[in-house]
């Protein structure tokens, strides 16, 4: 069983607390039965999902552009979604989202106009890519590109590419946008993680070695070397938009990319169990059961009333089981 509650920006409805204010104070959110365990917590633009043990999907906030089927704007809080099936996965994009059934196929709805959902732009749930997207176990979302991770460890990747956020092309670029079907993502080895920025991608290899490609402008691929590694020994890696983390086997997390909204922080991290990175912001579990927030703080998602927050604080709640981040939203478990 899992008590889940919001803060951050709320102007949707996105955090699911029932009202379209933001608040710096984690706030119970509503809808989601208490005898449910939460698995993940993730948000997109303006909309948010959660997936529960039991596999089924909860989602709130925006649906103006076909991100979720919509609920009542007087009563935000998360609604079920899509009963008849079982959900094994979720990931937000900016105003779309995509969803891993149990029988490894890949959907999606919301906005697909650059090809985010490899079609049409739609209010209903659609496969994405049957014939080619199969026994796939992992889904991820950017601002305007997607991944898929199957079972033998092949990345593919679609949407818009043109920060090489999806690789090298294996198809001539007639455009300048590199709007790209489904394709396969060549990598040197097995990946067994992947995760999106805004438009940076990050890979974990089988044997730990991060992998990344797309936008650097803000170092959010790190001292890259020439065949895309980043760093070695990850054991889980995350991203926000301008911003990437690696955790150790150790507890122990290595961030770079942009830093000027406290988002990067010079302080040692360690002992950490578990982090998520917001758009610019980043919430960590720590092995004693406490969250710690940092990073630009504008809609009160790090807690507080300041604007950024560049040295860890320590939220006063104790024995956290999971954690989630958006854009400028943020969640925890208890």
């Amino acid at each position: 069983m899992t008590q889940l509650l919001g803060f951050g920006s709320n102007g949707n409805g996105q955090l699911g607390i029932g009202h379209l204010t933001d608040t710096n104070i984690p706030t119970p959110c509503k809808g989601i039965p208490s005898t449910e365990t939460i698995e993940k917590i993730t948000g997109g633009g303006n909309h948010s999902a959660v997936i529960t043990s039991s596999g089924r999907l909860y989602m709130t906030g925006s649906s103006q552009l076909g991100e979720h089927v919509a609920s009542s704007a007087a009563d935000p809080q998360y609604q079920q979604r899509w009963d008849h099936f079982i959900w094994k996965d979720v990931a937000c994009g900016w105003a779309f989202t995509l969803l891993l059934s149990d029988t490894n196929q890949v959907y999606g709805v919301g906005t697909s106009k650059w090809n985010e959902l490899d079609g049409n732009s739609t209010q209903d749930l659609v496969a994405i890519a049957p014939t080619q997207l199969k026994d796939i176990i992992s889904i991820a979302c950017g601002w305007r590109h997607s991944l898929a991770l199957d079972r033998t460890g092949q990345v593919y990747g679609w949407g818009c590419g043109r920060h090489g956020q999806l690789g090298p092309s294996l198809t001539a670029i007639t455009d300048k946008k590199d709007i790209r079907t489904v394709q396969k993502i060549i990598t040197p080895q097995p990946i067994v993680q992947i995760v999106c920025g805004h438009v940076h991608t990050l890979l974990r290899g089988k044997d730990g070695t991060v992998y990344g490609f797309g936008s650097n402008k803000y170092g959010q691929l790190g001292q890259i070397s020439a065949d895309h590694i980043i760093l070695a020994n990850s054991v889980f890696i995350d991203a926000g938009w301008h911003h990437s983390a690696s955790l150790d086997q150790n507890g122990n997390l290595t961030m770079w990319g942009r830093k000027d909204h406290g988002q990067v922080t010079d302080q040692p991290l360690n002992n950490i169990k578990s982090v998520a990175c917001g758009s610019e912001h980043t919430l960590v579990i720590t092995n004693n059961g406490n969250v710690t927030a940092w990073g630009w703080n504008e809609h009160g998602n790090c807690t507080t009333d300041k604007d950024f927050i560049d040295t860890p604080i320590t939220l006063p709640q104790t024995h956290i089981k999971i954690i989630g981040a958006g854009c400028a939203t943020s969640w925890f478990g208890l």
